[in-house]
């Protein structure tokens, strides 16, 4: 479903009423990234979230391009939700590459030139597409979501959320379900806060291997949904047995391009095979674990804090 543009806004962010926990069945006391990542129940939940987009990837691929590197994901996230406040709140402007540019350029290194030509990879992937009755000047070239966008970013919002009900026992998915316009308000706010976010910004040295890159952001994905648990044998934590050419094949990407970017992480011993050749089962280091985890924590906590400003 496409929302109206005259649908009014939701309340705004400074509302604290103390109803909010009983309208919503929260926690008084809400997550923190260090509460979630120490959580015994977050291996779980990263692997029902990781399955989630895993199978968002497979069946929409174009979507999941969009979203796994770091400067791609927050382009893709920062378009939407400003062409989603036009949809939604009277008089917002409409998302053009000039504005942008300007929500992005204090927060990620990215040119004019960049982002015109990440805009017009999702306008030909389905993702955005010109509004119907834009009367406005020609030369800015407004463009706004596409139902295929909107469904794949519902899914994302409602996986985050039924993730961290996971956590506390909260019905924020049920919530959201009941509330069509809720997934798309929190999508909004959860954007603004972790673009302004330090720790965001600055992944962990081990993860830079993986999210510099327009595949890596799914790897990481892959690689927790195959962990079987997180026992340590000799400071490694093993998974399954998996090839380059098994990653290859699920990305639909070449197998150089996997073996570079596997190589820098096996150099900086975060991940390896039990045999020679990479053969055998795949191990990751329990800090290149951990490294994860924290990074998904501070993106769930992001999602938490915008949930509860607008529920």
């Amino acid at each position: 479903m496409v929302e109206s543009p005259q649908t009014p806004p939701r309340r705004p962010v400074e509302d604290t009423s103390p109803g909010l926990g009983s309208q919503t069945s929260l926690p008084i006391r809400g997550l923190t990234r260090d509460t979630i990542a120490t959580d015994p129940n977050f291996f779980g939940a990263q692997q029902a979230v990781a399955a989630m987009l895993l199978d968002v990837q497979a069946q929409t691929p174009r979507i999941a391009r969009h979203m796994a590197s770091h400067r791609r994901w927050l382009v893709s996230q920062t378009s939407f939700a400003l062409a989603m406040r036009a949809k939604m709140e009277p008089g917002a402007p409409e998302l053009t590459p000039g504005r942008l540019l300007a929500a992005l350029t204090p927060h990620v290194e990215i040119n004019r030139k960049t982002l015109s030509q990440y805009l017009g990879e999702m306008e030909a992937h389905g993702l955005l597409a010109p509004p119907d009755e834009y009367k406005g000047d020609g030369r800015l070239r407004p463009v706004t979501t596409t139902p295929l966008a909107e469904q794949g970013m519902r899914r994302w919002c409602e996986g985050h959320l039924h993730c961290l009900d996971i956590l506390d026992g909260g019905a924020r998915l049920d919530a959201a379900r009941r509330d069509p316009d809720l997934a798309f308000a929190m999508q909004r706010q959860m954007v603004e806060i972790i673009r302004v976010d330090p720790e965001w910004h600055a992944p962990p040295a081990a993860m830079a291997h993986f999210l510099g890159s327009d595949t890596g952001g799914m790897m990481l994905h892959a690689l927790t949904r195959m962990l079987r648990d997180l026992r340590e044998t000799d400071g490694r934590i093993y998974l399954e047995r998996v090839s380059i050419a098994d990653f290859a094949e699920q990305f639909l990407i070449s197998v150089s391009k996997i073996k570079r970017m596997v190589q820098k992480a096996e150099e900086a011993g975060n991940l390896g095979w039990e045999e020679p050749r990479r053969r055998g089962r795949l191990w990751l280091s329990p800090d290149f674990i951990r490294a994860h985890f924290r990074r998904q924590a501070v993106k769930f906590e992001a999602v938490e804090r915008a949930y509860r400003a607008v529920a």
